[in-house]
């Protein structure tokens, strides 16, 4: 193979700034999977274009065998759009068109876009065509929150069976999709949910009272207690949603999410063909991924399959937004678990600390807060976010 073009000879080719060091060891890394802990404003969609661009000019993959997933349309477009502005202009530079290139890269952008979506788009897209294996029908709808709620109501309002909550319909509406979307976060059955033994509401009543407390257990604890008790009844509830949902061919993000990760986790088959299909993997705001979407990639893209994919997550766990629904920012401690390397090695590891957004004033309060944070035993040490060359002073007061 010729001598690999830089990520600076591509960045004065395309007529654009130079990356940084932190950004070149990125954009062209080994094609393994990789780790790369970007801080707040530390230029990491700049990064993933480049990536993409670099491994596109140099061979290693076609735009059309490229996948980078994300969370929301608005950060999908946008990385899709930059993406496709620098690969037309690598088309069109002399690295494509001058004397000794391959005329088939230019010939690849020309005709072939990268996959460019959001997690949850991905795994509708991959029940369409491996569905049948859960059983899922391939052409179920997805549903809008509010069309999720209004269906789950009626079947709620229908309900025969007493409950043993006061809580009107709207209420026990809510319960029941907020434990259904907790079920499948977690890849958990209404069944594994009934057969554990309900252990908190017992040590509520029987562990003897902690200091200051009185002899009966807190409104708190009683109020869990509760609605511990009460997930049986739940339970029935939510089968009898997912019941009517299959009967309609309808799906929301949660159960769409939980079917994908089984079809891959159960059927390595549905991995293998991704991989045939997928030779480079950008994972963004991996730090905001649920465990479902944990099993789901690296049962598709981890394991140390055979070709390891070039997959490179993107994440701060400083910057972890999705607790409250299940995402889990020990995601970026597990990933290089997850996606070893061939020899079964941790994946690399790579590190984006340069802010270009933020003062040096601000950068050092904000890493003054964090520290107890960056530090944690047992995860991936935190680097500390420095500032831009040149950046201008800031007043805190």
């Amino acid at each position: 193979m010729s001598a690999l073009i830089t990520p600076d000879e591509i960045s004065d080719a395309l007529g654009i700034h130079r990356p940084t060091p932190e950004q070149a060891a990125v954009i062209a890394g080994p094609t393994e999977p990789t780790l790369v802990l970007a801080g707040a404003g530390a230029g990491k969609t700049e990064t993933m274009a480049a990536r993409v661009v670099w491994l596109v000019a140099n061979g290693y993959a076609r735009p059309g065998e490229i996948l980078g997933l994300t969370f929301t349309r608005k950060a999908a477009q946008q990385l899709s759009r930059r993406i496709r502005r620098r690969l037309d202009a690598l088309a069109a530079s002399p690295l494509c068109r001058g004397d000794g290139a391959d005329p088939a890269i230019a010939d690849a952008i020309r005709t072939e876009d990268p996959q460019i979506s959001t997690y949850h788009a991905f795994a509708g897209t991959l029940l369409s065509s491996y569905g049948l294996l859960v059983p899922v029908e391939p052409d179920s709808r997805l549903l809008t929150q509010t069309s999720a709620f209004q269906l789950a109501y009626d079947v709620v309002s229908r309900w025969e069976s007493p409950l043993t909550t006061s809580s009107g319909a709207a209420k026990v509406t809510r319960d029941v999709l907020a434990l259904a979307g907790q079920l499948s976060d977690h890849l958990v059955t209404t069944d594994d949910l009934r057969s554990h033994p309900d252990l908190v509401t017992t040590l509520i009543a029987t562990l003897p009272p902690g200091p200051r407390q009185k002899d009966a257990p807190t409104a708190w604890l009683l109020r869990t207690a509760e609605v511990q008790g009460h997930r049986d009844e739940l339970a029935d509830l939510v089968d009898a949603v997912a019941a009517r949902m299959r009967a309609e061919s309808a799906l929301d993000h949660a159960s769409q999410m939980a079917l994908a990760a089984t079809v891959a986790r159960d059927h390595p088959q549905v991995g293998e063909a991704e991989r045939r299909a997928v030779r480079v993997v950008l994972l963004d705001e991996y730090q905001d991924t649920g465990h479902s979407q944990r099993v789901l990639l690296a049962s598709l893209f981890g394991g140390a399959a055979d070709p390891v994919p070039a997959v490179t997550a993107v994440g701060d766990p400083m910057q972890s937004i999705y607790g409250w629904r299940g995402a889990s920012a020990s995601n970026l401690d597990r990933f290089r678990e997850d996606f070893p390397l061939a020899d079964g090695s941790g994946s690399h590891l790579r590190e984006l600390t340069t802010s270009w957004r933020n003062p040096p004033q601000v950068l050092a309060l904000a890493n003054q807060i964090t520290e107890p944070l960056r530090g944690r035993p047992g995860s991936i040490p935190v680097p500390e976010l420095r500032a831009r060359p040149g950046a201008e002073p800031a007043d805190l007061m």
